[in-house]
């Protein structure tokens, strides 16, 4: 009786279908009154029963996900990945081609990066002809479920994620994370939706052009091996060599590799380097004025002094790789994501750069050298806003420098505290008092038990100079000026404990006081009265301390600089999946 009911109940759908396609059989069929009403009462129940059937499941839908891929391809996000499936009854979500190319371009940007490696295996995966539609379809999704994951969550987390050569962990994004993206699938709007979520910063169209053009650039073994400083003048092997990657980087009068296509940039470039071998083979071994020219070009685009001499820090930079660069410039168009698009009105501290930039509506009012913290004692990637400027600051140092700094020395000379204007006081309480140096048992103090607080007092030889400007931070940090402004002639500039020594410190005091209704004759009183004046700003000014070491300027020249706190070492993620990399970015 149940295989008839069952078979009833398919007869009577059929004919109802037939009914509405083919109105002979209809009329044929209106004689039959009994099985017209038979029909009438089963025909619900037969819907809702193949309804239930066609419905997939979650298990059912991890189960034709997993038979769609090769046995050894495991998706990162499967139980995200099932739930949508079975919510959509299996349909194919990348079905527009031209989002999908969209979508690979954004991801092989960021797989250049090194920042996670697991956006190279997604393209890796891709590239693999025998995927079937289904797997290609999931593969894509399981792609897009991790970016949705760094999209929502660099903003928070970029501080940390691009400035580690450790991979971050992956979490499968929310329901709320994921809406729009399967809205704009159901809305046939997923390439617009795509294209909205590259990055969107003034900075990234010419970083993404030097990025291409370094990574269409030729594989060569041009090395500079001499470990010697060539000079102006000198003749050395290494002239051959320093030639030929000149050549290469159209650096060398007549030669220029600023063109749109990559495959023209490698042709280009590699003419260049041949033109250059066969040119040198018998020229002279001569670091020529010619030479020279192009090596302070050079320099100028790595922050290094441009004298001409290739001394060890020209030659590092000579010896990189387009690749190495590539990766580079990859890297930080990411870091594009945590920094302010526009100017706006704020203060930007670029720190591997020593670069600072004061924006009023957009526009740079002020640009100054800055000395920032050293390696072991980094400037921090932060961001905060001006409160106050202190005229005349006194300092109080902080514990850490007291302890593996101040206290050394005075346990070797107690007069140093005198000398460099320092007050030791009994502790860091109210009720604290001053003491006298000397009068320290020194025999049983060590750096790790120093207990004392030490303040230097205003004046032109204090640490902070004659203005601190103040703003909140959890690391103790502020922008001020400095008594030794010969230090800003170095190239180098990370020696600082941390804060940002500003070389234009009281241009920028100027600007801010004057804000705050102190004219410069004002400002010059109380320099020359020598007492510490606190002046609160009426409109806070933003800042961002960044880390960027490339980038294109303003003139359309590269630039690159050192990584002086080993923040790039992410590149080398990417080495391995170059070639899958390369034939997707254009």
């Amino acid at each position: 009786m149940a295989k008839r009911r069952v078979k009833a109940l398919q007869v009577s759908v059929i004919c109802g279908l037939m009914a509405l396609q083919f109105p002979a059989f209809s009329a044929q069929e209106t004689t039959q009154q009994t099985t017209q009403q038979n029909t009438t009462e089963l025909q619900q129940p037969a819907i809702v029963e193949l309804n239930a059937v066609a419905t997939i499941t979650p298990v059912e839908s991890l189960a034709k996900i997993t038979a769609s891929l090769p046995v050894d391809v495991k998706p990162i996000f499967t139980k995200q990945l099932a739930k949508v499936y079975a919510d959509r009854q299996m349909q194919l979500l990348w079905q527009d081609e031209t989002a999908i190319g969209q979508f690979q371009q954004q991801l092989a940007e960021l797989a250049l990066s090194g920042v996670q490696p697991q956006f190279s295996e997604w393209l890796l995966l891709l590239e693999n002809s025998q995927l079937s539609e289904l797997g290609r379809d999931v593969i894509l999704s399981d792609a897009m479920m991790g970016y949705l994951q760094y999209l929502s969550s660099i903003q928070a987390s970029g501080q940390y994620w691009l400035y580690t050569s450790r991979p971050y962990k992956m979490i499968a994004p929310t329901d709320l994370q994921m809406q729009p993206w399967l809205n704009s699938v159901s809305q046939n709007s997923l390439g617009e939706w795509i294209k909205s979520q590259a990055i969107n910063h003034p900075m990234y169209q010419p970083m993404h052009k030097e990025m291409l053009k370094q990574l269409a650039m030729p594989e060569d073994d041009l090395e500079i091996v001499g470990t010697k400083t060539l000079k102006p003048g000198q003749s050395s092997d290494d002239v051959i060599v320093l030639r030929q990657i000149l050549q290469r980087d159209g650096l060398l009068e007549g030669e220029s590799l600023s063109v749109e296509s990559p495959e023209t940039i490698a042709q280009v470039a590699e003419q260049a380097t041949e033109q250059a071998a066969e040119t040198t083979t018998t020229a002279s071994r001569l670091y020529d004025e010619a030479l020279v020219d192009a090596v302070k070009k050079f320099q100028l685009q790595y922050g290094l002094e441009a004298d001409g001499v290739v001394g060890k820090g020209t030659r590092v930079w000579l010896n990189m790789k387009p690749k190495q660069k590539a990766g580079l410039m990859a890297l930080n168009i990411q870091r594009l994501r945590i920094i302010p698009a526009s100017g706006g009105t704020g203060i930007l501290v670029n720190i591997p750069g020593y670069s600072l930039n004061f924006y009023l509506n957009d526009e740079v009012i002020l640009d100054s050298k800055v000395i920032v913290g050293r390696a072991d004692r980094k400037t921090p990637i932060m961001s905060s806003a001006l409160n106050n400027v202190v005229i005349n600051p006194p300092w109080s140092v902080p514990t850490s420098m007291a302890r593996k700094d101040i206290a050394p020395k005075g346990k070797q000379d107690p007069s140093y505290f005198s000398r460099k204007g320092y007050t030791v006081y009994s502790g860091w309480g109210q009720d604290s008092f001053e003491i006298d140096p000397y009068s320290i048992d020194w025999e049983n103090i060590t750096p790790a038990n120093f207990p004392y607080r030490v303040r230097q007092a205003p004046g032109p030889t204090n640490s902070l100079g004659r203005y601190k400007f103040n703003m909140p931070s959890s690391d103790a940090i502020y922008l001020h000026d400095t008594p030794n402004h010969s230090l800003f002639n170095r190239n180098a500039r990370a020696i600082s404990s941390g804060c940002v020594r500003v070389n234009k410190a009281s241009e920028l005091a100027s600007i801010l006081l004057g804000d705050a209704g102190w004219e410069q004759k004002r400002i010059d009183g109380a320099l020359k009265e020598g007492s510490t004046r606190y002046v609160n700003i009426p409109d806070r000014i933003p800042v961002y301390l960044y880390y960027q070491t490339a980038w294109v300027d303003n003139e359309n020249q590269p630039q690159y600089r050192a990584d002086i706190y080993q923040y790039d070492n992410s590149i080398d993620n990417a080495e391995k999946y170059l070639p899958v990399i390369k034939n997707i970015l254009h």
